[in-house]
């Protein structure tokens, strides 16, 4: 159905998973989240889903993403948001040089993943869908503010750690301000039982966005739809919309 290839972004090669029903169709990207990776079982089930509806997909791994022969290069802990903007307008310039019609592209992101799609929009992107998506990153209490911002780097709950650096881009990004330069129609994703990023968040980013727009809270969804029952309504969800609009 799909096969492996790699593209570059800042000279470092990025591993990815391109599925081309036929020549000439429509493309849509995939972003993954913080700690994801392109084999997550909704960027799977949506890749599955738009094939058999004729569209092509690429899903990638952002730099220090991804596990073994699929990991991109990079270190997880050197994450930047500027630097997974960058990574996915490769993506977009990588999609344009293969057999699908580069002017009906689209793009779907999950978590910070929709951060970054919603951050790097530009007018090759024709429909967008954002699932879980955060409207911002609200900055700590002051005492745990000055612990952070004097270490070098900050322990997620995984156990992974990242540059507090990274930190600081999302405590002064403002994708309340990039959703409402979006000039394409725009599906907001979110799960009511979402305990990562609350679904006021979602209604937030729908009053900025442009028309057409929808927004579809999935009840008792968590915040990455581990219930295949609601993983299948997201999948579906996103499959119309590129459907009706790509």
């Amino acid at each position: 159905m799909d096969r492996i290839v790699t593209f570059y972004s800042q000279g470092q090669a990025i591993a990815a998973n391109l599925s081309i029903p036929f020549e000439g169709v429509p493309c849509v990207i995939m972003s993954h989240g913080l700690e994801g990776s392109k084999d997550g079982a909704k960027w799977q089930l949506l890749a599955t889903k738009l094939y058999e509806a004729g569209i092509a997909s690429l899903r990638f791994n952002y730099r220090g993403c991804g596990h073994g022969k699929d990991k991109s290069q990079g270190k997880f802990e050197e994450t930047t948001l500027s630097g997974r903007i960058q990574d996915f307008r490769a993506a977009l310039d990588f999609v344009e040089g293969k057999a699908v019609d580069g002017s009906r592209l689209g793009v779907v992101g999950s978590s910070l993943g929709g951060v970054v799609a919603i951050a790097a929009w530009d007018k090759r992107i024709k429909a967008v869908v954002a699932i879980a998506t955060p409207y911002q990153f609200p900055t700590p209490p002051e005492e745990q503010l000055r612990h952070i911002q004097d270490a070098e780097y900050f322990n997620l709950p995984s156990g992974r750690r990242i540059r507090t650096e990274f930190l600081k881009e999302l405590w002064h990004h403002d994708t309340g301000h990039d959703v409402g330069t979006v000039k394409c129609p725009l599906l907001i994703i979110h799960g009511s039982a979402d305990k990562d990023v609350p679904v006021n968040d979602a209604q937030r980013l729908y009053e900025k966005v442009n028309e057409p727009k929808r927004l579809e809270i999935i009840k008792g969804g968590s915040h990455g739809f581990d219930d295949p029952i609601h993983l299948q309504q997201v999948a579906s969800l996103a499959l119309d919309w590129f459907r009706r609009y790509l």
